[in-house]
């Protein structure tokens, strides 16, 4: 695959996750998410307009256009079932399997088709996010993430189940919540909220602290006690 080719779906998709959080990406959380400088981004992103990719969003950033979606959509949905299979039947840790989804998702669609056949018919990934274009869903797997808030919306001493996180190019995200324990399905509570971001503490007692921008990237369901 070319260079070219690549930073577009590179982000394409990194747009694609940030509309699953915020509805919208901005120049800033792009330019977090791969790497590069938000100059860099705007450059990038004005050539992604120009082929009409995305729209600006006057004040709040950018969001894919029908024809960026369309293209989002078919990677992220080669992405997540390529993670699944890695995880779930390889035995992969979340981290390699996710790095090695994103080798994998420039299989020709038929690879997918067969592998998501394979598997059951799963509905999201191993992190719980949708994975997005699929002919049909399973309600027992998606009921969980509709009412889903980010960790940065609860108060302080809440007991919270993760339902799903969306790292994307969050390597050293996910590495440190593996490290600490912390997955889908895992409660933890929120230890500490200030200006800076949010402190939880993982199930093992290990405190890790989250600025806003990660804490919006993980989503979860309050336990309240009967």
């Amino acid at each position: 695959m070319n260079k070219e080719l690549r930073t577009l779906e590179d982000y394409l998709k990194a747009i694609y996750r940030l509309e699953e959080v915020l509805g919208h990406a901005k120049t800033s959380d792009i330019a977090k998410e791969l790497g590069v400088t938000a100059a860099t981004v705007s450059k990038t992103l004005r050539k992604l307009e120009s082929n009409g990719y995305v729209i600006w969003l006057p004040y709040e950033g950018v969001r894919l256009s029908d024809r960026g979606r369309k293209i989002a959509v078919d990677i992220v949905k080669k992405h997540r079932i390529a993670e699944s299979f890695l995880y779930h039947y390889l035995g992969f840790d979340l981290v390699k399997a996710h790095e090695y989804a994103h080798m994998l998702e420039h299989m020709p669609s038929e690879f997918f088709e067969r592998l998501w056949l394979f598997m059951k018919k799963p509905s999201v990934c191993p992190h719980g996010n949708l994975i997005p274009g699929l002919p049909k869903y399973n309600e027992n797997e998606i009921k969980e993430i509709e009412n889903d808030k980010p960790l940065a919306n609860f108060d302080k001493d809440a007991k919270v189940k993760i339902t799903r996180i969306l790292c994307s190019f969050q390597y050293d995200l996910m590495k440190t919540l593996i490290n600490a324990n912390i997955s889908r399905g895992t409660i933890v509570t929120i230890e500490k909220k200030d200006s800076l971001g949010i402190v939880v503490k993982s199930p093992n007692n290990i405190s890790v602290k989250l600025p806003y921008y990660q804490a919006n990237l993980i989503r979860g369901l309050e336990i309240t006690s009967t």
